[in-house]
Parts: structure tokens; C-alpha cells; sequence
């Protein structure tokens, strides 16, 4: 068994030596701890980046409950945010009957991009994470969204769970180990329905979908599945609840459910079972739901099905954009599972022709934009333009269809986030519309020059911008309307905005009035404007007529024409061909559909009168039983809102950035006796960061046995700017042993060696990253490894065992080393449950050491993986891992620095220490300990300060998800693999000897083939089971293994 760390195989330096004698214990640790490289850091071996592209000068404003942490490029749009925060907390703070102990930290950003390089969370931040509210320091992180309203929404969502959190670790409360215990759907449910409320149309979408297939989950399934989105039916079932016993009981169910779970709390609560609200709710959505849709027609009734699983496309099909003459349609969609990618398919079969790009594929960008924007045509068809994220902004790329490779990549200076862009019909500029300090407004840019115009400047959302086919005007989304009031903080619905290119005027059209209009697209003669709408709580194609005013319904979906979001683009109109093409929602997924222009008309409706107070826009029951608080307060606009000058960000303070407590590890200890004695262990953690992540200080002290055996490690890391640094500095003992038993002179006595291996070392680690993929790292450092053998002697006397003497034997000499290495490093794979399954990996790493000995150290190490479908993967690996000197001692007896062993699972499999046994290495088993030299050939060709290593796998998901896996089973997520291994192990290049031999004295090539199974068990580690036909190993044969590490 072989339990790998970070730095895989190369940092093992634990030995269980299974059937070889006892006596060869502490040798088995020498080999694994001395044939570590001196060269590696304490970073990642691989790994992907967070990349810290500009530097953010933080301030501080104070308010009364709150310390909002801002940059001035946030400028105005901060200061609102302050004050969304302070009502949020006053609607709250009566709501759960709880006060803050003190002002809670709130991390501010000004776009995405740029909270996607905060260092107050670990690990890469998706386009699809609007905020996150972190629990050890109770602190909300998020960006400004463009939109005051999202801001707004994301922001109290968040607050909700800062609430939560500070709650639970309340006196009162469990602690935070309660609130982990709670599902989901209870946690992100709501804080969603405390934060929008029961008037939510994208979530009636959701209920309707599921209700329509009879697949409204109860609250086990909600509890126990991944396939029921939490945020969406937890706010469903909240809403329920509060409309039926009072918005009171849903405080009363969180603070139960802390104390006792989320089922005792239901029952206690409520007086039911779960089952029985379950069904209850059930009843509720069926009555309310099922009426509002007869005569509404299937999705799949929607016009000609393009994209869609059955048609070879992903499950989530979005942003579709045709192509002029409606011959094509680019869209994105995650049919490759593990990112978003972009798509070119023929927009009259829904043939997918090829994939246009992946952020996967090319080193040059990040991401691809995919949550609330979409690309466009130029207007020859020849050429596709899109966003993507790079170098910490958001910029526009231009690719060439046919070939596929991006010619213009243009980076927008001062505008951090951009969305929706729009070709203008002479081909000449690029409508799109831009973030700036948390504000979004329209600009366009000239290709030609670069040069950028804005074409609206104000705190208004504007959003989705769209050309005239006379390139007169431009059409976009916008709150501009009545019920928008900046001092107030209230907000208007989206409308449609119209934007006389010549006079600068703004005109607005809200032909359904406060709901959302979204997605506007000219016909191709410009008389009309098609648009989504969801003023019925049924979002569907609109088409409204200038001259006339005619007003029609072109779709009429039980579901309804959306994307990811409310905001989300899932309309398309040809701008030649007039071909229409839309994005709905069906069984949780969502499709794309076309029709013909011809084929919208005649299948329309005209719409004459419509009500403003339409049920389907409501979650149920729409009319509740009970007063309901959460529409009250956010009905209220006043409650709790300063003034809009109460917190100017001329009052800001600088940002403090000492380090602050963040944990302290549970401490342990623990005492024992056995017939040798007593002895006692334990250990201790502590960890610190600043406010914002960026400086981290860590310690940790480990005690087992006796005060030679203490050791510890402190690290110290500093991520404020790109380059990052650390320090570590540590000294960590490891401990073998072996006993022996005799009699003598009627005496018993047991003599126990105990072989100690104190590793201290002293580092300063940089690393470089050049983006979220690729980068550089450098390490220097100095190491001893040093030895401590000793024998204590026992004999049993008058019924018990007592010491009689402790004596120190010879041992090696310690080793002392300076070290230097650098690395490149590139990673863009994406992970399953138990393996890589496609991008790559690489690490070329070189370094010196000098001291003890002095060699050149050498890391070239290259993975691919090939994944054709989502039911299988092909993995290739070329490995070489060496050290270069003149005097490095190929003897494993008498070498200071242990040549390296090419048996390890992670490397060669069939060949692992523990397998070999003394029947058939005997001679060389004794060799371990310095009696023998050789005898062994299969075994010592193992060894060299030389290695290569090759290996191909076929891997197959057999149990996991649906979209990935055989058999849908997440709570064992397993995979079958065959493989074979081969590689070579030297000191010299004169022993280099390549023939395939079976058995032989030289040094050879070894191989082996065999079959396995990873399982990940629990989320906690992976177990690797396989069975192994070693070809140089005549003597063993076929037989099984298995290791702790995940696929390589």
C-alpha cells in the first residue's frame, strides 16, 4: 500500500514491507524517504492558478454593522451597496430577532473578473458562483453585478447566510457543525426566498417543468439527489411553507433544525412528517399550476428541434446566435461535461459541424462568457464574435469560422467586464454592453481603430444591445423606467430601450409594464422587434409592430423560452433569413428550437389585453394564508435605508492587513501503555490570514513520544501581487521499528530497534502564474536529513516486562544539501471522481543541490487525456525523473542520497516493495540490511538515480452521475481501467540495456499490463484495487494490489 501525498509517488515515505522479514522495517522507510528528490518545493506538483492580475488598493467604510472592504474603481455604485447592506441587515435583524455582535466584513469587487481573483476563497471561482458568503471569518465576498437589482438580490442572498452562519455559532446554536449538516435546499433555498420572494417567474419555470413530468421531488429526494437544483425548489418549498404557517415558522424550522436535524425539526415545527409536507406541497403547485397550462403547448411543441441530447448535443444548450442567412447557428452548451464550450451546428438539421473553441484548448484565455451573454455574427458570416475572460478582464475575441483561429483579441482598457456583443450591419463596429465600476452602460467599438464610444453614462442597467438593419438605432435592455429611484434603492423591471444613434435620445417600450422585457432582436425589414417576456409568469417570444403597435405572442410554452438566468440571452433572429431560433427549458435541460419567420406569423397570436396581476408569476399559494413578512419588507424600500450620503467613500479608512486568527486545529493528546511502557502523543494547529486573503501564517507541532520525536512545520505565504512567495521552515521525524524474540538462560526478552529519521528543512518558494493554466515556479532551500538508531532491550520478570537496557547503535551519516530548482508548469485537465478525463498536465523541472553530494536534478513529466465521449477516456503518460553526478553511490548500502525505486503503484504496477517476498528475493532482502549485495535481479533492477516511465490507460465511469457514468450512483462513484505500464531504471548511461527480457542479471526494462477499479469513497480519499501481470517478475505472476491515490 502505498499512501501518495501532492507530490505523488515522489514523497512517499511510508513502507508497509507486508511479507518481507521484520528485520528489513526500517530499511523499507530508508528507501522511500532517501529517494526523495532535495529539489521539489511545497508547491502543487500540478494544479491550476488563481492569478492575482491587478493589485486592488482596499479601503474600508465603517457602517454600523458592517465593514465594507471596496477599491476606488468602484467608485459611486459602493456606496449604494453600503446602504443595500444596512437595510438588508434591518429587515433581517427583525426577522431572525438576532443582532450582529459586531460588524460583520463584506468584500466587494468591482465586476466578476475581478472577484474571480480574490484570495479570500480557495480554488478557481465559476462564472456561475454570484457571491459566497465564507464562515470563518463571517465574511460576504461578491461582486458588483452591473444590475442594482441583482446587486441588491445577491446581496441580501448573502446576508441571509451571514445570519446563518452567526446564529449558529451562537451559544444557543450547534455551532457551525450543525448548519454543515443541513441540506442544501434548506440552506440556499432560503436565502433566496428571504431575498427575492414568492413573485418569481424563472423559479415557476422550474416548478412547472417538474410538475408538467410529475417529477416535483419530495424533501428526501430534494435532500438525498443532486439532479433537483437547491436554489430553485428550496425557494419553491420555503415560499410554501411561508405562505401556509407564516414566514415566522421558516425562522423557527432553521433555529430547530440546528438543534436537532432538518426531519425532527419539520416534525417538531410543524406537527407532520416530511412526507406529508411533501405531498402537501405537491397538492399546492399541481392546483395553482396545472390550470395556468392547459392550452399551452410542450415544449417539444416549440417550433423544429435543433439542439438537444437526443439530437447528439450537451443538456445545456444556450445562447444561440444565427447566422445572417440562417444557415448556421453558433451556440454553447457543455456536451464535452466538464467546461462550457463554443459550437457551430447547421441551423436547419442541428448537426453539430465542429467546436469552435474551448477555453481548455487555448492557453491565451481563461473562460469562455457564458452566463448572462452571448456572441454574434459578422454580417458576411464569416466571422464569430464572443467573450472571453483573460488577464483578469473581460475582452472581446473575433474568430474565422472555417478555420477556427482567433484573429483579434482586443482588450478593452478600463471596462472589466463585457457582455452581449452585437455586430453593427455594416460590419464596421461592435455594440456591447460594458461594466465600469459596477455600473453597466452601451458602448461600441470601431474595429478598425479600437476606439471605444459610450453611448449611455448613468446608474441605470443596460444590458443586451442589439442593431437597427438601417444602423440607426440600437435596441437594449434597461431599468430606465418608472419605479427606478436611485435615492430610494427601487428598481424597475427590464424594458426595452431605443437609442437614436443620431440625436442620442432614448426612448423606452414597455408595452406589458412592470415585468421583464429581455433579448430584443429586429426583424429583417426593421418594422417590428421581437422580445422575451415573461408578463403572464410564462416567458415566451413577443413580436411587437412600430407603426401599428400590433402586439403578438409567437410562443406559448408550458415552460417557458429562457436561459440559465432571468437575464440570460436565448433569442436569436437571422438578420437576412429572419429565422428565429430560441433556447427552452425541458426535464431540467434546455433545447434549442427554430422557426421559419413565415412560421412565427402564422403561428402567432395577437395579444390585446393582458392583466398585471397574473398568478403564474407567483410561487405557491399565490394568495397566502398567512401575512406574509418577506413581501412586506421588500415592498418597503424605507425601512432600515440611509440616506444616499450617509457613508461617502471620501470617509473610508485603509485596509488593515494584519493577520487575524482564523483556526485553531483541535488540539489532541493521548497516553497509552503496552508491556514495553508508557508513552504519550499529540499535536496542535494554528492558522492566520489577513482580512482579505492575501498574507497566510500557519504552524503546526506534532508530539509522539519522546521530545527527539517532536516536530513541526511553520509556513508563512504571501499571495497580495502575481508573483507570490512563502516561506517553510520545518522538522518532521519519521518512525520505523522491527522487534525480535528469544529465550535465553530461561529468560524471555524482546529486543525492539527503532529506526528515527529526522528530516528539517528550511525553503523560500515563488511562483509566477502567466494564467490560470500555466506558470512558473522557482525553489531554494536547505535540507538535513539525519538518522538515529537505537535498541531497547525487555525481559519478562515477575509476570511483567521490564526495560533493562537502551543502547544507541551506528548509523548512517547525515546528508546535508543546499538546493535550487525551477519549474514550468501547465495544467488544463478537468477531474472526475477518481481521475483526470481530458486537457493535459506537464511539469519540466530542473534544479541543483550541492553539499553532501552535488547533481543536477531533472523532472520531465507529461500527461494527455483523450475523452471521445463521456463514456470513456484514453490517458497517456511519459515520466523521466532523474539526478545527474559524477558521484551519487548507485549502492543502496552505502549511498548517502538512496537511489529512487521505480516500483511504486504510481509509477509501475506489479513491481511494489511490499509484493516482493523473501522466497523469492531472499538474497536480496538481506541485501536491504547490508548483508548481501545482490541475488535479487528483479528487485534491484528497480532501483537507479535514473528512471523512466511510460503508461497508457482506457478508463470507464461505471458508476456516477447520469451525464457521467454507466450507472447513475454518486454515493460510490467508480471507474474501470486497463492499463500497461513499462519503464527503466539506470545510474549510468553504460547500463542502459533495452532488450525485452524476461529474467535476466542486467538491468532492464520492465512492463506490466493488467486491469482495476478506483472507487471514491466518501469524498475522502480514493482507493485504487488492481490486477497486475509483472512480465520481468518470472518468479510471482499475476496477482492484486492496491494503493491510496487517485488516477495519474
Amino acid at each position: 500500500m502505498r499512501n501518495t501525498t501532492h507530490r505523488e509517488s515522489l514523497r512517499m515515505i511510508d513502507s508497509n514491507p507486508g511479507l518481507i522479514a521484520k528485520a528489513l522495517g526500517w530499511a523499507a522507510l530508508l528507501v522511500a524517504l532517501l529517494s526523495l528528490t532535495p529539489l521539489e518545493s511545497s508547491g502543487q506538483y500540478f494544479g491550476q492558478n488563481k492569478v492575482n492580475y491587478e493589485n486592488f488598493e482596499f479601503k474600508i467604510i465603517k457602517t454600523p454593522h458592517f465593514d465594507v472592504h471596496f477599491y476606488p474603481e468602484e467608485g459611486s455604485a459602493v456606496e449604494d451597496a453600503t446602504r443595500m447592506g444596512e437595510r438588508w441587515y434591518e429587515r433581517l435583524a427583525r426577522l431572525f430577532e438576532h443582532e450582529f455582535e459586531k460588524p460583520k466584513p463584506v468584500v466587494l469587487y468591482a465586476d466578476h473578473p475581478d472577484f474571480q481573483q480574490t484570495n479570500t476563497l480557495s480554488g478557481r471561482l465559476s462564472q456561475g458562483t454570484g457571491g459566497v458568503t465564507e464562515g470563518l471569518k463571517n465574511r460576504v465576498i461578491m461582486p458588483l453585478t452591473g444590475s442594482y437589482w441583482d446587486t441588491d438580490h445577491v446581496l441580501g442572498h448573502e446576508l441571509v447566510h451571514a445570519f446563518q452562519y452567526n446564529i449558529a455559532q451562537s451559544r444557543l446554536a450547534s455551532g457551525l457543525r450543525g448548519l454543515m449538516s443541513l441540506p442544501l435546499w434548506l440552506i440556499e433555498g432560503m436565502a433566496e426566498y428571504l431575498s427575492v420572494g414568492r413573485e418569481d417567474p424563472l423559479t415557476a419555470m422550474w416548478l412547472r417543468d417538474a410538475i408538467r413530468r410529475d417529477d416535483l421531488p419530495t424533501i428526501t429526494q430534494m435532500t438525498n439527489t443532486r439532479r433537483f437544483f437547491p436554489y430553485r425548489f428550496g425557494q419553491a418549498l420555503w415560499a410554501y411553507i411561508g405562505g401556509t404557517y407564516g414566514d415566522e415558522t421558516i425562522v423557527s424550522l432553521f433555529r430547530t433544525a440546528l438543534r436537532t436535524g432538518w426531519e425532527p425539526a419539520i416534525e417538531e415545527v410543524l406537527q407532520m412528517t416530511s412526507d406529508s409536507l411533501s405531498a402537501d406541497w405537491k397538492r399546492a403547485v399541481q392546483s395553482e399550476y396545472l390550470p395556468l397550462m392547459q392550452g399551452k403547448r410542450d415544449p417539444a411543441e416549440s417550433g423544429a428541434l435543433l439542439l438537444a441530447p437526443s439530437t447528439g448535443a450537451g443538456n445545456q444548450n444556450i445562447s444561440p446566435s444565427v447566422s445572417p442567412d440562417g444557415s448556421r447557428v453558433a451556440f454553447l452548451s457543455e456536451k464535452d461535461l466538464f467546461s462550457i464550450d463554443l459550437f457551430i451546428a447547421d441551423a436547419r438539421t442541428g448537426e453539430i459541424e465542429k467546436k469552435l473553441i474551448s477555453a481548455n484548448g487555448d492557453p491565451h484565455f481563461d473562460a469562455l462568457g457564458f452566463m448572462e451573454t452571448a456572441g454574434d455574427w459578422s454580417p458576411d458570416g464569416k466571422q464569430f464574435v464572443f467573450t472571453v475572460t483573460a488577464q483578469g478582464d473581460n475582452e472581446l475575441a473575433i474568430i474565422n469560422v472555417e478555420s477556427g483561429n482567433i484573429i483579434r483579441k482586443i482588450d478593452l482598457e478600463d471596462i472589466g467586464a463585457i457582455k452581449s456583443p452585437a455586430w453593427s450591419p455594416d460590419g464596421t463596429s461592435i455594440a456591447f454592453s460594458g461594466l465600469k465600476g459596477g455600473i453597466s452602460d452601451i458602448y461600441t467599438l470601431t474595429i478598425a481603430t479600437e476606439t471605444v464610444d459610450q453611448l449611455t453614462d448613468d446608474k441605470y442597467a443596460d444590458l443586451q444591445p442589439t442593431w437597427s438593419p438601417d444602423q440607426s438605432t440600437i435596441a437594449f435592455v434597461s431599468d430606465r423606467y418608472e419605479g427606478s429611484d436611485f435615492n430610494q434603492l427601487t428598481y424597475g423591471k427590464a424594458g426595452i430601450a431605443l437609442l437614436d444613434l443620431e440625436s442620442g435620445d432614448i426612448s423606452t417600450l414597455e408595452p406589458f409594464g412592470e415585468v421583464k422585457h429581455s433579448n430584443p432582436q429586429f426583424s429583417p425589414d426593421g418594422r417590428s422587434i421581437y422580445f422575451i417576456s415573461d408578463q403572464d409568469g410564462f416567458s415566451d417570444i413577443y413580436q411587437y409592430t412600430f407603426d401599428s403597435g400590433d402586439l403578438r405572442r409567437i410562443t406559448n410554452i408550458q415552460t417557458g423560452v429562457s436561459g440559465i438566468t432571468g437575464m440570460s440571452p436565448a433569442l436569436s433572429v437571422a438578420r437576412e433569413a429572419g429565422t428565429i431560433l430560441f433556447s427552452v427549458f425541458d426535464n431540467f435541460e434546455f433545447h434549442i428550437y427554430s422557426l421559419q419567420q413565415g412560421d412565427a406569423v402564422a403561428g402567432g397570436e395577437s395579444i390585446n389585453t393582458f392583466s398585471r396581476n397574473n398568478p403564474g408569476r407567483l410561487l405557491p399559494p399565490g394568495n397566502p394564508q398567512q401575512t406574509t413578512r418577506i413581501k412586506n419588507y421588500l415592498s418597503d424600500p424605507f425601512t432600515g435605508l440611509v440616506p444616499n450620503d450617509t457613508y461617502p467613500v471620501e470617509s473610508a479608512v485603509d485596509y488593515n492587513s494584519s493577520l487575524q486568527l482564523d483556526y485553531v486545529g483541535q488540539p489532541s493528546i493521548g497516553v497509552g501503555t503496552d508491556r514495553y511502557g508508557n508513552y504519550a502523543s499529540g499535536g496542535a494547529s494554528v492558522f492566520f490570514s489577513d482580512m482579505l486573503g492575501n498574507r497566510s501564517l500557519g504552524a503546526m507541532l506534532m508530539a509522539n513520544g519522546r521530545v527527539k520525536d517532536f516536530g513541526g512545520q511553520t509556513f508563512y505565504l504571501n499571495q497580495e501581487n502575481r508573483l507570490n512567495w512563502g516561506l517553510s521552515v520545518g522538522r518532521i521525524p519519521y518512525l520505523y521499528g522491527y522487534s525480535s524474540y528469544g529465550t535465553s538462560g530461561g529468560v524471555t526478552s524482546i529486543q525492539q530497534t527503532t529506526q528515527r529519521v529526522f528530516l528539517s528543512q528550511a525553503s523560500y518558494l515563488l511562483a509566477y502564474p502567466f494564467s490560470t493554466t500555466r506558470r512558473v515556479e522557482s525553489n531554494i532551500g536547505v535540507q538535513r536529513i539525519s538518522f538515529d538508531l537505537e535498541r531497547e532491550t525487555f525481559q519478562y520478570v515477575m509476570n511483567r516486562w521490564r526495560p533493562v537496557e537502551r543502547i544507541s547503535l551506528p548509523t548512517r551519516e547525515a546528508v546535508n544539501l543546499a538546493t535550487a530548482s525551477i519549474a514550468l508548469v501547465g495544467d488544463n485537465s478537468n477531474a472526475a471522481f477518481t481521475s483526470p478525463v481530458n486537457g493535459g498536465r506537464y511539469r519540466l523541472e530542473t534544479g541543483y543541490a550541492v553539499g553532501t553530494k552535488n547533481f543536477q536534478s531533472v523532472i520531465a513529466d507529461v500527461r494527455k487525456y483523450f475523452s471521445p465521449s463521456n463514456s470513456i477516456t484514453f490517458a497517456l503518460r511519459g515520466l523521466h525523473f532523474a539526478r545527474y553526478g559524477h558521484n551519487l553511490d548507485p549502492n543502496r548500502t552505502t549511498a548517502a542520497i538512496q537511489p529512487y525505486f521505480l516500483g511504486y503503484e504510481t509509477f509501475i504496477r506489479g513491481y511494489a516493495y511490499e509484493s516482493f517476498n523473501a522466497e523469492e528475493c531472499t538474497a536480496s532482502t538481506l541485501a536491504q540490511v547490508g548483508i548481501a549485495s545482490s541475488g535479487c535481479p528483479s528487485f534491484d533492477r528497480l532501483f537507479g538515480h535514473r528512471l523512466a516511465v511510460a503508461n497508457a490507460e482506457i478508463r470507464l465511469p461505471v458508476l456516477g452521475t447520469s451525464q457521467f457514468g454507466f450507472l447513475n450512483f454518486s454515493a460510490l462513484p467508480t471507474e474501470l481501467f486497463a492499463f500497461a505500464d513499462g519503464g527503466f531504471a539506470w545510474n549510468d548511461n553504460n547500463e542502459l540495456d533495452l532488450r525485452f527480457v524476461r529474467s535476466d542479471s542486467e538491468k532492464v526494462p520492465v512492463f506490466s499490463t493488467g486491469f482495476g477499479a478506483r472507487v471514491n469513497v466518501l469524498g475522502f480519499m480514493i482507493l485504487e484495487i488492481y490486477y497486475a501481470q509483472p512480465f520481468q517478475r518470472p518468479n510471482k505472476g499475476s496477482h492484486w494490489g492496491f494503493s491510496l491515490a487517485p488516477g495519474w
